[in-house]
């Protein structure tokens, strides 16, 4: 696993963000917005490998956020996204999809399942 792959975790729930800085840290480099105007801010300063990002938020919600960094990014490379989320039926994934999320992650989080996932993107792309 590469240390040096900096990852962003955009979240509204304080918890939520302890949560995964608890189990990505020693791993990744991780930084955190809490709600999509503040991740949309960080985004324009920062280089990130890739993103997880909470559906459900005020203001801008996860898949809204996803849509106007798709639009930052302006054909240009490309940032994973990975939606965080405790429900992903089928209109909900397909939403996320269409937004131009990569993957998702389901809620309650796996602290071994999620370094896997996150690494094994890295691998295969």
């Amino acid at each position: 696993m590469n240390s040096k792959r900096k990852i962003l975790v955009v979240d509204d729930n304080a918890g939520n963000r302890l949560l995964l800085q608890y189990n990505l840290e020693g791993y990744f480099d991780v930084d955190f917005a809490n709600s999509g105007i503040s991740a949309l801010n960080k985004i324009s300063q920062t280089k990130y490998d890739l993103i997880l990002m909470d559906i459900h938020m005020p203001e801008l919600d996860g898949i809204e956020t996803t849509l106007q960094i798709r639009k930052m990014e302006n054909g240009n490379v490309r940032t994973p996204i990975f939606a965080v989320t405790s429900n992903m039926f089928r209109e909900q994934k397909n939403k996320c999809l269409a937004a131009g999320m990569d993957d998702y992650i389901m809620k309650p989080i796996h602290a071994k399942a999620l370094v896997e996932k996150i690494s094994n993107y890295f691998v295969d792309n």
